[in-house]
């Protein structure tokens, strides 16, 4: 489980609804549930910030998991 959105703190605090986006997708949930999850508590605005945030995590996931298989922080 998690107690927040890795990375994306800043974005809680302005937008808190999508925490439980957050959880959803960490606990296994695909990047596709997690861009309707955000779509549906963000205001319209906001909506290509998050698909090019999505977009980010899913292109340097690569990186981001050999970094956690050498033991990195």
């Amino acid at each position: 489980m998690t107690d927040g959105c890795t990375g994306f703190q800043w974005a809680e605090w302005l937008f808190p609804k999508i925490t439980a986006c957050c959880t959803i997708h960490d606990t296994g949930g695909t990047d596709g549930t997690l861009l309707d999850c955000l779509q549906m508590n963000l205001p319209g605005w906001a909506w290509p910030v998050a698909a090019a945030c999505v977009a980010v995590m899913v292109l340097f996931r690569p990186v981001y998991n050999w970094i956690k298989r050498k033991g990195k922080p």
